[in-house]
């Protein structure tokens, strides 16, 4: 067998270093990037359970390594922390049968195996659910309902008082000269980081747009930290009140926590239930309100599928249909698209068509998507739901279907029926 697997290797680097890469044509270059997908998925799925054989057998000792995510990442020349994330998948696979399955047989990648494992540890009976949401939905919306399934398990004080004391931030110097940080903090803190983050982060995005250079949004997040720490050098040195000042700073960061009612009432969340705050993940309904007078709070109580009140709490109070899209919408809702930088309002039913301005014929799209349903005949159409709540559930649905010009396809030619949107 494992002749077969290094004739296999050596065969493939032999196809590989064959092909003439600058005269394969676009669309060959595109079926290219599926099949060396497949190769990886393969690959990694390989390597994830033999780990976990080589730390039941202990094969790791002897070799000089403290421990088998050491020894992995020297053995394999990969980053630590992407050994340790490694040795934890193989750990968590030995108890979930079916998803060691899935990831062997290819359906399921190591990114996706890594959310339905974190959710499914804590409670077997959502590892079902988890492996069919994770056909469809992107690596995002199942990282959110992992988070949730994990939330509705353990308890919720306990496991911010964990993570909260397990915080920290780090900072190195690469060997080429890169300055380096990494952290990990409370999803409450976290907010903060980014809420203080993002409005400057999208004002440099809009600058950079408009001059016509394109980044990653990562780039303009890295700027937008380098503004965010001018900003408070300046006001420490030209300023003698600085904790007044750091306290006025601290008002223009922005919230957005989504809470079931019921869990708002009781003072905490039961199964099934969700406080969150938007994008970021999980938290304690005691820890949303301490921030109801450090941050611009946009509280969105949940009542099953429906946002039953959207209370500002803040200086500035924008329109309250806009921040129902904008939490809504998290990201481009054109399937598949995890753009959430820069992202536009646009009519479902076109303005022009008699859409109207509502909360259901409104949707957010990235600028590229937003800009081919507008001028190159592309259209967002809504599906009926397949089945699931939402609210803090597990679903399967999916909300739309991108249907490109000249379709024939019956079905995504079909009417868009605005009751069916959520």
């Amino acid at each position: 067998m494992f002749d077969e697997l290094r004739n296999a290797v050596t065969r493939l680097r032999e196809i590989s270093s064959r092909i003439d890469i600058d005269v394969v044509a676009g669309k060959d270059a595109a079926e290219l990037v599926g099949i060396a997908d497949e190769i990886r998925r393969a690959g990694d799925s390989l390597r994830t359970v033999a780990v976990g054989q080589v730390e039941r057998t202990n094969s790791w000792k002897g070799e000089g390594a403290k421990s088998i995510s050491e020894w992995l990442s020297s053995e394999t020349d990969c980053p630590q922390y992407e050994a340790q994330s490694v040795v934890l998948l193989a750990n968590q696979l030995q108890h979930l049968p079916v998803t060691r399955a899935a990831l062997r047989s290819g359906t399921l990648s190591n990114a996706q195996a890594v959310e339905v494992a974190r959710g499914a540890i804590v409670a077997p009976n959502t590892e079902t659910q988890l492996l069919n949401l994770a056909q469809h939905a992107t690596v995002r919306d199942l990282r959110d309902a992992s988070s949730r399934v994990v939330a509705g398990a353990t308890d919720e004080a306990e496991r911010h008082r964990q993570v909260h004391k397990s915080r920290y931030f780090k900072s190195w110097t690469d060997l080429d000269g890169s300055f380096n940080v990494r952290g990990r903090m409370t999803a409450a803190n976290g907010a903060l980081v980014m809420a203080a983050l993002k409005p400057i982060q999208d004002e440099i995005f809009k600058a950079a747009r408009k001059s016509g250079e394109h980044e990653r949004p990562e780039a303009y997040a890295a700027d937008a930290l380098m503004v965010l720490c001018e900003k408070a050098n300046d006001a420490a040195l030209g300023s003698n009140a600085g904790a007044s000042t750091a306290k006025t700073r601290r008002t223009n960061a922005v919230m957005n926590i989504r809470v079931d009612i019921d869990a708002l009432k009781r003072g905490h969340t039961k199964h099934g239930e969700i406080c969150e705050i938007a994008g970021v993940g999980p938290i304690p309904v005691a820890t949303a309100t301490e921030y109801l007078g450090e941050a611009f709070l946009k509280l969105l109580v949940i009542d099953g599928t429906e946002i039953k009140t959207i209370a500002h709490m803040g200086r500035a109070i924008p329109a309250k249909l806009r921040t129902g899209i904008e939490e809504r919408d998290r990201v481009c809702q054109v399937p598949t698209c995890d753009m959430s930088i820069g992202l536009e309002i646009d009519h479902i039913v076109p303005f022009a068509e008699g859409g109207p301005t509502t909360f259901e014929n409104l949707v957010r799209l990235c600028k590229r998507h937003h800009l081919q349903k507008t001028h190159d005949g592309y259209r967002l159409l809504a599906l009926k739901p397949a089945g699931g709540a939402r609210g803090g559930q597990l679903t399967s649905e999916q909300r739309w279907v991108w249907r490109p010009p000249k379709c024939n396809d019956p079905v995504l030619n079909r009417d868009i029926d605005l009751s069916d949107t959520g």
